[in-house]
């Protein structure tokens, strides 16, 4: 049943995620409030003693934890009935368990909440992007079955012109904005990338490079990289190209300028 739940209402494996993944932090921040508790309890059991309200909520240290706990900590009145209390006692007695209360209701719970969101809310971001992955897999695999249909040799490679010959393709775009992947962000590529695989791709590498030219593709030292490589070929072509007095080309293929699309 519970899987049949989890199924029917993923949001709520989401969360369950979420507390198993901040399960330690959310201990540590239990056993900070326990130990500030139990601190203040022995203190305001030493003050308060032979006074009226001491007798009343601060019998015993385990009374004084209780108190604290279920009158300051947990409530949602944030202690104010207790600090009232405490007034009529001394000012500085009410003061007291305002600061206890600061540091309990208002900044320790309000930092549990605040993990269990932040948790909750990455693990969520996490499920939503492995099902994108998954997606987007799916839909690779239909698209590299669209390029073998345009591979004429068919030996199992994208050439430059057999990738150029895919663009013009309606499909090929329409598959490609499932992907959330520009094609012109293809074509400004092609050269340097085609360049780097010796004329062609397989498989392999031209899956990954549509995939990681998604636009919700997160940039990494890898990419870094591979731009400065780029970069680099590029200024060695253009300096190539002046010291030997040959006219300039533009970085990008006259192919990469024609309409294609």
């Amino acid at each position: 049943r519970l899987v049949k739940l989890f199924r029917f209402l993923p949001e709520v494996l989401v969360i369950v995620k979420g507390i198993a993944v901040a399960l330690r932090p959310i201990s540590l921040v239990f056993t900070l409030l326990f130990m500030i508790i139990y601190i203040s309890a022995i203190i305001f059991r030493v003050m308060l003693e032979n006074t009226k309200f001491g007798a009343e909520q601060f019998r015993t240290v385990p009374h004084a934890i209780a108190t604290l706990l279920l009158d300051c900590a947990m409530s949602g009145t944030r202690g104010g009935p207790l600090m009232k209390e405490a007034y009529q006692q001394h000012a500085i007695y009410s003061f007291l368990i305002f600061i206890f209360v600061l540091l309990t209701n208002v900044t320790m719970m309000g930092l549990l909440v605040g993990l269990l969101v932040q948790t909750i809310k990455k693990v969520a971001e996490v499920e939503e992007e492995e099902k994108k992955n998954i997606r987007n897999k799916e839909t690779m695999v239909d698209f590299w079955n669209h390029v073998k249909e345009m591979d004429a040799d068919n030996d199992g490679f994208i050439t430059v012109d057999e990738f150029f010959n895919l663009l013009r393709q309606r499909k090929t775009v329409r598959l490609l904005k499932k992907m959330d992947v520009e094609p012109e962000g293809l074509i400004l590529l092609s050269d340097f990338v085609f360049e780097d695989g010796h004329g062609r791709l397989s498989q392999v590498d031209f899956n990954q490079w549509v995939l990681d030219m998604r636009l919700t593709q997160r940039g990494t030292i890898k990419d870094h990289i591979a731009t400065r490589k780029f970069m680099t070929s590029k200024f060695r072509q253009f300096f190539k190209e002046a010291a030997n007095g040959e006219p300039i080309h533009g970085a990008i293929n006259s192919r990469a300028n024609s309409p294609c699309l």
